[in-house]
């Protein structure tokens, strides 16, 4: 049996070419930047495969890679089943979203609401976008750091720095570009790193696959299907229900996906990106649970190998340096870093996008930089100038949105375990944030002023129902997107019908 005491020199040494490789790498890209479409957009000249697979590394990150596996070490398999939701899911994205956002030629999904109701929803809105997505940037970096502290023995909180630096650097340089491509590198370092370690459990388990699903089964890990638990408790239905609001939400009218998309060359590439991407992220999804039930089953094997006092997330870290041969652990741990700096390039391009667009171009320089996408890539000398004077404040911002995250991950872990942390806030505005959209795009009675209303009302249900009931948090997206939608089209009935020709092109049915 291989037993390692710690991280061997030649691990240290594979981490370190990969972090200075792809910082490098993603650098490079500096150079192709004219303008803000060039670092939020890539120019609108991406091809299908890089896209679908920047998609699936932005959301196949460092709280997938070891939430996962945390998760059905403490309790079960009923939360891997939310993958299934994209089956359903991502033809409907399509449909009711991406093909409304693509032709009107975006930056952001925000400023869809500010044609479709009014700017201070559009703000609201992109505010709650910014809210959500700086948590989850936190928790990444969080995870992230557990692990390479559990690995190197350095404390938790200069792990944090030290990542949420590296993240940071190439995504403030090359811009959505760079963070596209070396999303495509980390794909394939991630997959490696997931091959390696199921690979190893395997092999090492007496009686290989049928052993850890026997282990697993009788400490009842393997549970899929739990129809028990009601309104307040973990349930298949209940994960299926939530985590397609969730999801809806995140592929649908989430900046940091959505802008992927609009980097495509046309529609037809647009489409063809979210198929590659629902199709490779289903099984590696289901095999981020495998390998959970192979930590689990491994240590229960051999209990005398893990040390005391881990928590479940820290049980796939501790396997990882102690458990795997010199050389592989490397290579996982690389993995690993591959799947938050995927995670956290992409989240910080996309804050300072809602940022730049949303607020500075449309309440600094006003509304005609903000009301098209492309309105403000002009080739005169004086547009020339500006672009140019956006393009590095877009890189400033992006430092500060990465400094903001870094820091907010040294709290978040007073939250509960990855996999809970990161549900609560998708669940605290995803579903607003749907309820507005599907307001917007599926009515032609709603109006700002009752779609403004209606998200003060959802959040605030929302947040009575998570910090004042005991209902669980898979439920919170679909009572935020009930309540803004019914009540924001009720509430819309006082208040003036929108003109017929201003929902031209913006509602489905128009």
């Amino acid at each position: 049996m291989l037993l390692l005491a710690a991280f061997a020199t030649i691990d240290y040494a594979i981490l370190f070419v990969y972090i200075v490789g792809i910082t490098l790498f993603g650098s490079w890209f500096m150079r192709r930047q004219a303008n803000a479409k060039d670092f939020f957009l890539a120019g609108r000249r991406m091809g299908w495969f890089p896209v679908g697979l920047s998609v699936m590394a932005t959301n196949f990150s460092a709280i997938s890679f070891l939430g996962m596996p945390g998760y059905i070490v403490a309790n079960d398999m009923v939360m891997a089943i939310a993958i299934v939701t994209l089956v359903w899911v991502l033809p409907l994205t399509v449909y009711l979203f991406l093909n409304f956002f693509y032709h009107l030629k975006l930056y952001t999904a925000y400023e869809y609401i500010e044609k479709r109701f009014n700017p201070e929803l559009r703000a609201l809105s992109s505010g709650m976008f910014i809210f959500l997505r700086l948590g989850w940037l936190a928790t990444a970096l969080y995870a992230t750091s557990l692990a390479l502290s559990t690995i190197t023995g350095l404390g938790l909180i200069p792990c944090i720095l030290v990542i949420g630096l590296l993240a940071t650097i190439y995504a403030a340089l090359g811009g959505m570009e760079a963070v596209i491509w070396t999303d495509v590198v980390q794909v394939f370092i991630l997959v490696a790193a997931m091959f390696l370690v199921l690979w190893i459990c395997l092999t090492e388990i007496p009686g290989g696959l049928g052993e850890v699903w026997s282990v697993s089964r009788d400490e009842g890990r393997t549970r899929i299907l739990d129809f028990g638990g009601g309104f307040t408790g973990i349930s298949t239905w209940g994960v299926l229900i939530g985590a397609s609001f969730i999801n809806l939400a995140t592929y649908g009218v989430d900046q940091v996906i959505v802008q992927r998309c609009f980097t495509t060359r046309d529609f037809k590439t647009l489409k063809q990106s979210v198929w590659i991407h629902g199709v490779l992220v289903i099984p590696l999804i289901f095999g981020l649970a495998v390998i959970g039930l192979c930590i689990f089953a491994y240590y229960t094997v051999f209990p005398g190998l893990l040390a005391e006092g881990l928590s479940a997330d820290q049980w796939f870290s501790h396997f990882i340096v102690h458990q795997l041969p010199v050389g592989i652990s490397g290579l996982v741990v690389a993995g690993l870093f591959a799947a938050t700096m995927s995670s956290v390039d992409s989240g910080i391009n996309s804050l300072t996008a809602a940022t730049m667009v949303d607020f500075y171009r449309r309440f600094v320089r006003g509304e005609r930089y903000a009301v098209t996408g492309e309105a403000a890539d002009f080739s005169d000398a004086a547009s020339m100038a500006t672009n140019k004077k956006e393009l590095w404040l877009s890189r400033g911002l992006t430092f500060f949105w990465g400094a903001v995250a870094t820091l907010l991950a040294v709290f978040v872990n007073r939250l509960g375990t990855i996999m809970e942390i990161i549900q609560t806030l998708n669940g605290l505005t995803a579903g607003v944030l749907l309820g507005v959209f599907l307001l917007g795009v599926l009515t032609r009675r709603a109006n700002g002023w009752g779609a403004l209303l209606s998200v003060l009302l959802g959040l605030g249900t929302v947040a009575y129902v998570a910090f004042g009931t005991p209902v669980h948090f898979f439920w919170y997206a679909p009572v935020g997107c009930a309540v803004t939608f019914v009540f924001g089209y009720l509430l819309s009935g006082f208040f003036a019908r929108p003109r017929r020709e201003h929902l031209d092109g913006l509602v489905k049915w128009s």
